[in-house]
């Protein structure tokens, strides 16, 4: 029944083009190997191809003594986290561990110590994602080329920590946090780009990262420059850390589009 549930919310969503309306509760949901891909483990969809990955969609979990609401580990095939709500694991409230390919998108989390922790990934994007009331809104450990894009981050301690973590893109997103953006232990070569910084301190970083693609930067809260041709770049660069700047610095912050709670 519940699964069958599940698909028609997924039918419905994909007829209409919005998102899943109505989440139906179940428990935590652990994929620690590629043959873990099944409905029982809350897929709804897909074949684990890249042109229709597996899809884990329509779900509300609500936990009180797991450490983690979704947990997948080890796994070659694609797969799609999709419209799914998720409110108080023990450590994270979604782990990707060990994984390659994955999508995490159109879902809301809150009140756990971590809301994404990604670990020894590669190729995951991760977009139009609610986090609040966490302690790390999105920890990645040892990975590259992630996309972050279209986050909502609030009322959080970190907003997005990098251990590590190189070659990965953060764009679009609305960080309000303690620290805004923490990168520590070569975690180099990253992009941010159109994102709003609202946090006390808003970055901290050993360097080796871009703050703008060369055409536009950040909004930087509390930094104030004229526009003299109006085109919503500053006149003036932002000075990010010792070792970096925004050469283009956004004047206003428009933001991003995301699920909500």
């Amino acid at each position: 029944m519940i699964l069958r549930k599940a698909l028609l919310a997924v039918l419905v969503a994909a007829f209409i083009g919005g998102p899943i309306l109505a989440r139906e509760g179940r428990g935590p949901i652990a994929i620690l190997s590629d043959a873990d891909f099944t409905p029982e483990n809350g897929v709804v969809g897909g074949s684990g191809t890249p042109d229709d990955p597996y899809i884990i969609a329509g779900w509300r979990i609500d936990m009180a003594d797991a450490p983690f609401a979704i947990h997948i580990r080890g796994v070659s095939r694609p797969f799609v986290i999709r419209d799914v709500e998720i409110c108080g694991a023990e450590v994270a409230a979604i782990k990707i561990e060990t994984a390659k390919n994955g999508r995490i998108e159109d879902v809301v989390l809150k009140g756990s110590p971590t809301g994404i922790l990604i670990a020894l990934s590669r190729d995951i994007w991760v977009r139009r994602v609610t986090i609040r009331d966490c302690s790390d809104a999105v920890r990645a450990l040892f990975s590259r080329q992630l996309v972050l894009s279209g986050l909502s981050i609030e009322k959080c301690t970190v907003g997005i920590w990098f251990t590590g973590t190189v070659g990965s893109r953060i764009l679009s997103s609305y960080i309000a946090a303690d620290l805004g953006v923490l990168l520590e232990l070569g975690s180099n070569d990253n992009l941010f780009a159109g994102n709003g910084f609202f946090a006390r301190i808003p970055v901290r970083s050993e360097g080796g990262n871009a703050w703008d693609d060369g055409h536009r930067g950040n909004y930087w809260a509390g930094f104030s420059a004229p526009d003299a041709d109006g085109d919503g770049i500053l006149d003036l660069p932002y000075e990010v850390s010792f070792r970096e700047v925004d050469r283009f610095p956004l004047a206003a912050f428009t933001p991003p589009e995301v699920p909500e709670p």
